[in-house]
């Protein structure tokens, strides 16, 4: 009898095990069959979401920026034609999907637009854009004090519509996106800081040859005219005049030199006046204060609306003394704290001098302290050859403002201007 010797592939075994592998084989194949064209449509779907919402991103900072643009040019150079070329200037710098957004200006297309602006519920409410027709604010039948800046990649845009990076899905090839940006400027409380030092009061008269205000001739004119008085062998200024004043009156009257020469003081007075005129002109709501100094300085008037009272205020100052420069700027700070002051306005310090700051704590680090403390804008203005410019240039840095310098009496009154009508823009849609 022979032994069984055992089989090396058990045959019976073999094919069912083949079938089994066979069979699962096939359907992973099916289920990825079904499951792969799915997931490349999710995946190419959240590719395309995630280009749209970067669209819309890429488009309101784009209209942000261009409606801050355009708000800013119409505040200070009060011009629609302005403000339209500084918003689509500035829009065209920025891309949308790959391209600058183009702003159609024509008052057709409501791409830019403007109007007034109103708090919703009262001061604490949000503010609602009116629309005004632009050629009614040209005309100034109307005022306005907003301007609206709607982007658009769409099909009635100069750019068009925006290109899928994967196209075709859902027949589906590009994309719109639309969004819209209104600027407003908003009310303003401002501290005049004013030098009324010794220098601001002081002016040279060059007299031609043969000329000069202390004749005998030229002091008994005065007295017929009313400007010196006779009394006990003795020349005396009439009521409201002064030395300078009737200097000025010899210049122009006695010896017809044409326009007198003036004091700082007086030039700085016909600056003011401008600044007022021109802040009477916009549609907000300024408070303006004043503070001066000289060795000392004081808060002469609190924030007012009245510029009647402002003026009078300026004019009852007199030049004298050394010049506290930071003195100056503490004592307008006070007018931040007062209870005229709005909490919601935008708060703007003026500082000029037509000198060199040489008593009192510095004005740089008043500024620091200012700046640490306060939410205050600081602007400073030198004025003539004698004024410490660097160093007022430092102040304008550390309190976030601009520096500007006037030569002459007209580039102060200038300056002013400039303030007056660099208006704060702010975002409210």
């Amino acid at each position: 009898m022979h032994p069984i010797q055992p089989s090396p592939t058990p045959p019976a075994t073999l094919p069912a095990s083949r079938y089994r592998g066979t069979s699962r084989n096939g359907s992973v194949l099916g289920v990825l069959a079904v499951t792969l064209p799915i997931m490349t449509m999710l995946a190419a779907f959240c590719i395309n979401t995630a280009q749209i919402q970067l669209a819309r991103t890429e488009l309101m900072v784009a209209t942000d920026a261009a409606a801050k643009a355009g708000g800013r040019a119409f505040s200070e150079l009060q011009s629609t034609e302005a403000a339209k070329d500084a918003a689509a200037v500035t829009a065209a710098r920025n891309l949308v999907q790959g391209q600058p957004l183009i702003l159609q200006s024509q008052n057709s297309a409501n791409e830019i637009e403007f109007g007034r602006t109103e708090q919703v519920a009262g001061e604490s409410g949000r503010y609602a854009f009116i629309k005004v027709p632009t050629e009614q604010v040209e005309q100034e039948i109307q005022l306005a004090n907003a301007v609206r800046v709607t982007g658009r990649r769409d099909q009635n845009s100069q750019s068009g519509e925006a290109d899928f990076f994967l196209p075709n899905l859902l027949s589906m090839n590009a994309f719109s996106v639309v969004q819209d940006s209104t600027a407003m400027q908003v009310d303003r409380d401002i501290a005049l800081v004013l030098d009324r030092s010794g220098s601001m009061g002081e002016v040279y008269f060059d007299w031609q040859q043969g000329q000069s205000p202390w004749y005998y001739s030229v002091l008994n004119a005065a007295v017929s005219e009313g400007i010196l008085i006779w009394y006990n062998y003795n020349y005396y200024y009439a009521s409201g005049v002064d030395s300078v004043s009737y200097r000025q009156w010899v210049w122009e009257s006695y010896y017809n030199n044409g326009p007198a020469p003036t004091s700082a003081w007086e030039d700085l007075e016909v600056a003011v006046h401008a600044f007022l005129d021109v802040l009477d002109a916009t549609t907000q709501e300024e408070q303006v204060a004043i503070a001066s100094y000289s060795s000392s300085a004081s808060l002469n008037i609190t924030l007012e609306r009245d510029y009647d009272q402002v003026r009078s205020t300026l004019a009852a100052l007199n030049p004298s003394g050394m010049t506290a420069i930071g003195e100056g700027m503490l004592s307008g700070e006070e007018a931040f704290n007062h209870s005229s002051a709005r909490p919601f306005a935008a708060k703007t310090m003026v500082v000029m001098t037509d000198g060199i700051h040489n008593t009192g704590i510095d004005p740089d680090d008043v500024a620091e302290l200012i700046i640490n403390s306060s939410d205050i804008r600081i602007h400073t203005i030198t004025f003539g050859q004698s004024a410490d410019q660097q160093l007022m240039q430092e102040v304008a840095q550390i309190g976030g403002g601009k520096h500007y310098h006037a030569d002459d009496a007209e580039e102060l009154i200038l300056a002013f201007q400039e303030i007056a009508n660099n208006l704060p823009t702010i975002l409210i849609e």
